[in-house]
């Protein structure tokens, strides 16, 4: 499953991210991160061990006497032994589920410590910063972490996580607090400091680089099914038939999923393990021109349709199935365009939600009566902002209003109203008093630049800033 990138993070740096953000979280796993401080590893310590062989055995010794001692201190927070070898455990639990080579322990012990460093002088910012995170979107990660375990309900996995680890809910929910933080930390300082202007954008699109973003993008969900054994060599014919069975049932429900979501394809592809003993790996892959595909697979790509899904795809390590979620022509790109107005009535402190509801509903009575739209929203809309402009929003676009309000403006014929509905904003009526295919292929593609320029240019500014943060805190690491 090899694509092309512009930055390609070592093996390393990406199983550090995603022990930083990932949320796909096994309950073993959480309940052992729940109790980091006081349970010994027990399930991966041999193995762990058995990497040191490099270091010589006074060191190893001194590791054991220390096995609580400090190891680390970062600003007024220390890291102790005992959690850095937590963190190495849970690293090795994570190569071994990727089917990835563990490395020398002095190298992997010295990664974790200095993402556990790093992760440490984040949190101290983001508390001095004040930092908080969304309820909403807290609730959304948890809730989602809760279905990929099973749970019908978040109370039913806090309750499993409780019962299984006293406190294990809290802990995972702390957990999850600061990685969100963390990620809207450094959110934030890329977009403070990356600047890109016009004429960045200009040299851009002359370079092979800008080039490639004339091309034809596809996005395909990846998914391969490893045959039974780790090293995908000698491949009995009854593993093939046992990843192949995985496989059909993957193709079946990819077939007949609808939602092309992140989270509702990885959902489909756990339920579609049932059990199958190597972890199956997918994700996916963003949008990649022709050339950035896999080779040995590119042309099974290209040949779907969107939202046509692939036949079994053998490999040497796996099958593979893949589902086109996406493709674009970045040469011309027209998009749909509704001019609309609408009325709305929003809830306040004088106003009930009944009231609003009643309001919106007799307005809309009017309007069937033959009232006149643009004088209703000039004179009763809480969008004081349109209601000067007889209510006008303007030649809208796909993605510029809400999910409500771009699902009843898709759905209403020109010259026509809405039904009343409701958004986060209050009750709405809508009119589309004209629609239009508009070529905005030129700002598409400087866009695209923009971001193309933004993602290079972000993982560099974020290292820059980091060692910039640490040169401002307090690290002394503590050698045995």
């Amino acid at each position: 499953m090899k694509y092309t990138k512009k930055i390609q993070p070592t093996w390393l740096q990406v199983l550090l991210k995603a022990l930083m953000f990932g949320t796909a979280i096994v309950l073993s796993q959480i309940a052992t991160a729940a109790d980091t401080a006081t349970k010994p590893v027990e399930n991966h310590q041999d193995l762990v061990q058995a990497s040191k062989q490099d270091l010589n055995q006074d060191q190893a010794q001194a590791q054991a006497q220390t096995i609580d001692g400090v190891v680390a201190i970062v600003n007024d927070s220390t890291i102790l032994n005992s959690e850095l070898d937590q963190a190495v455990a849970q690293a090795v639990t994570q190569l071994q589920r990727q089917n990835q080579p563990i490395p020398k322990a002095n190298e992997l012990y010295a990664q974790v410590l200095e993402q556990m460093i790093n992760r440490q002088v984040q949190l101290d910012f983001i508390k001095r910063q004040g930092l908080t995170v969304d309820e909403d979107r807290l609730t959304g990660v948890l809730t989602g972490i809760a279905k990929q375990n099973g749970s019908s309900s978040l109370a039913d996995f806090q309750q499993r996580l409780d019962k299984q680890q006293p406190g294990g809910y809290q802990a995972l929910r702390q957990k999850v607090v600061e990685d969100l933080s963390i990620q809207l930390l450094q959110q934030q300082q890329v977009a403070r400091l990356v600047r890109i202007s016009e004429k960045d954008v200009d040299k851009f699109l002359q370079s092979p680089e800008g080039e490639k973003l004339k091309q034809s993008q596809y996005r395909p969900f990846h998914i391969r099914v490893p045959y039974g054994n780790k090293d995908g060599e000698n491949v009995s014919e009854r593993q093939k038939q046992e990843a192949l069975q995985v496989a059909n049932r993957l193709i079946n429900a990819l077939q007949n999923e609808t939602s092309n979501t992140t989270a509702s394809l990885e959902n489909l592809m756990q339920k579609a393990q049932q059990g199958y003993k190597l972890q199956l790996q997918g994700a996916d892959v963003g949008y990649r021109s022709a050339n950035e595909l896999p080779t040995n697979i590119a042309n099974d790509i290209i040949n779907l349709k969107v939202g046509e899904v692939s036949k079994p795809l053998f490999t040497e390590q796996g099958i593979d199935v893949i589902k086109l979620i996406d493709k674009t022509d970045n040469i011309k790109h027209i998009i749909d365009q509704y001019q609309t107005r609408h009325i709305l009535i929003s809830p306040s402190e004088n106003l009930s939600e009944a009231m609003a509801k009643q309001q919106i509903e007799a307005l809309y009575q009017q309007l069937q009566q033959g009232a006149d739209f643009a004088t209703l929203a000039s004179t009763y809309s809480s969008d004081t902002g349109s209601a000067g402009n007889s209510g006008s929003l303007g030649w809208v676009s796909e993605g510029d209003m809400v999910a409500p309000f771009e699902a009843m403006m898709k759905q209403t014929a020109a010259g026509d109203f809405s039904t009343p509905f409701q958004s986060q904003f209050g009750w709405h009526i809508l009119k589309v008093d004209a629609k239009r295919k508009q070529d905005v292929s030129k700002t598409y593609l400087r866009n695209m630049a923009k971001e193309a320029l933004y993602q290079l240019f972000a993982p560099q500014t974020l290292e820059e800033w980091m060692q910039e943060l640490k040169a401002q805190s307090y690290i002394k690491i503590i050698n045995d």
